[in-house]
């Protein structure tokens, strides 16, 4: 860290990853909580030698720099303070004659997890938003289930007998279509032995038990709600847009997939094809094939395929969530991805949560081959014009979520959101294309956007002002893009636009956002 870096951060202020401790002459107890929240999410910079004052941040310095700096790390390495090594970059910098140290703390594999304190595993702390937080049981239940050696999905399962523990209409799809992308096995194979050959079922002694992939795969209803008390898949279709408050209709459709993963997969396409026509012109309806997908549905069939693969089945409190927005569609997933998520995009196979429903997805090319899927579905996405997909790995909140923009330009679901709102089934077309219109004209902002819209009439506001108005404390990623979209869309404009960054720069209500800021009020019975 560079000493410009360092008045940069002190300006943003803490966050999920840099923690300021002032630290002037001794060690503070809650440095070790840091350390552990960092070493359990995604890492950070614990810096020594800086005070809070107020909402900011003042250099204050290390008295006896090399007593303190030796005394945290003496105690970090020591054997009873920590239960795993956690990896420590140490550097001292002079500001204007004042020693601050700064200490990166890496993030410890999923195997050395949970970090903890004191030979106390509920002493396991992790970091969110700027602050550290003690974990809760299921936080670290989650945690202890990632570090083991064997996976999940590899242990056997004995709740049902063997009899009862497969779907026959599920293990014959699967089984069509592995021996349509894999010529030269026999599909004359009784079912046991293709089962046993493949994996799937486990020999002990004279019997055999399913795995527990196979039986998320292809398992029957009964032997499915024994192993995962919830559902595998909850499937929503919205008619609002992300960042819009909650309207008292919340969805216009909605499926939840109880059933083994071939089922919901089907359940899935099955309702994708009703919202989304056009884009299935060339799909076999009953292979779903890959190599007539159009672009579009390639892209959302390998995020919902990695959805499936990467799920923590054992999370038995929360279910994955793919909702249909109006401007994308959002898959949220628990657990979070392993390894380092900074190198998703690169090329390389990466390790799975579910290592054996990943091949046996994979044997009947439903997805990508591993490494391959994330780089495709930004560059196919690139390429039908819209913004590059976006992921958030969560590792406090032990989740993952990904989001493709803009849905295909092909998918039109303003009817479907017309009879949601309006009952359209009994209406005439010129009352459709007429409440169509309505839809379309409407103007959708936030509650704190259109407050934006409203202190900036009359007269120029600063950033501060509108930050005030809109409920924020400093400028977040949401606040900057709901601000920079007024601006894109003529509804606000900048009163210095040649230098954006100027720190005198204010911001003024356009004509068209007058416009805009009345129809809105008209709306809401404000205007006559």
């Amino acid at each position: 860290m560079k000493q410009a870096e360092l008045k940069k951060l002190l300006k943003a202020g803490e966050w999920n990853d840099i923690e300021f401790k002032e630290a002037r002459t001794n060690v503070p107890k809650s440095a070790f909580e840091t350390v552990s929240a960092f070493a359990n999410t995604h890492g950070g910079r614990l810096v020594f030698g800086v005070a809070q004052r107020g909402e900011a941040y003042e250099v204050t310095g290390v008295e006896q720099s090399d007593k303190v700096q030796n005394d945290f790390l003496s105690v970090l390495h020591a054997d009873a303070k920590i239960n795993h090594d956690v990896q420590v970059t140490e550097q001292r910098l002079d500001i204007g004659g004042k020693m601050v140290l700064v200490f990166h703390i890496a993030e410890n594999q999923r195997t050395r997890k949970p970090v903890y304190l004191d030979g106390d595993i509920r002493r396991t702390f992790l970091r969110k938003g700027c602050g550290d937080y003690k974990a809760q049981m299921q936080d670290i239940e989650r945690m202890l289930r990632d570090a083991t050696a064997d996976r999940w999905d590899s242990q056997p399962f004995e709740r049902v007998p063997l009899k009862d523990a497969f779907h026959s209409g599920s293990l014959k799809w699967y089984r069509d279509r592995f021996h349509q992308a894999n010529t030269g096995f026999n599909p004359k194979q009784s079912d046991m032995d293709f089962l046993y050959y493949w994996g799937f079922l486990l020999k002990d002694g004279r019997r055999f038990l399913p795995t527990r992939a196979a039986v998320m795969f292809f398992g029957s209803s009964l032997a499915v709600h024994q192993l995962i008390p919830r559902p595998t898949l909850d499937v929503q279709f919205l008619g609002y847009s992300t960042g819009e408050p909650l309207p008292e209709t919340r969805w216009i459709d909605r499926i939840i997939c109880e059933d083994n993963i071939i089922q919901a997969w089907e359940q899935l396409v099955t309702k994708y094809r009703f919202f989304m026509p056009k884009p299935f012109r060339d799909i076999d309806p009953v292979t779903f094939g890959r190599r007539d997908d159009p672009p579009g549905f390639r892209v959302f069939r390998e995020a919902a395929v990695n959805l499936l693969i990467h799920q923590d089945y054992g999370d038995h409190s929360r279910k994955a969530v793919i909702k249909f927005f109006r401007d994308g569609i959002q898959l949220w997933n628990p657990g979070d991805v392993f390894g380092d998520d900074s190198r998703l995009w690169e090329p390389g196979e990466k390790e799975a949560r579910n290592p054996s429903i990943a091949m046996a997805m994979r044997r009947i090319a439903m997805c990508e081959q591993a490494g391959t899927g994330l780089r495709m579905m930004r560059e196919v996405w690139r390429k039908l014009g819209h913004p590059s997909p976006t992921y958030k790995n969560d590792r406090a909140g032990k989740a993952f979520e990904f989001f493709i923009p803009e849905l295909d330009k092909e998918v039109d679901m303003a009817s479907d959101l017309v009879k949601a709102m309006f009952g359209g089934a009994t209406q005439d077309k010129a009352q459709v294309e007429a409440q169509e219109a309505q839809v379309e004209a409407q103007v959708e902002l936030p509650k704190w956007q259109i407050s934006v819209l409203s202190i900036c009439s009359p007269g120029d506001k600063t950033g501060k002002e509108l930050l005030a108005v809109a409920g924020y404390r400093n400028r977040t990623g949401n606040f900057k893009k709901g601000l920079q979209r007024l601006v894109d869309e003529h509804f606000v404009e900048l009163t210095i636009p040649d230098k954006p960054n100027s720190r005198l720069q204010k911001y003024r209500l356009t004509d068209k956002g007058r416009q805009v800021l009345t129809m809105i009020r008209r709306d809401e019975g404000d205007v006559a």
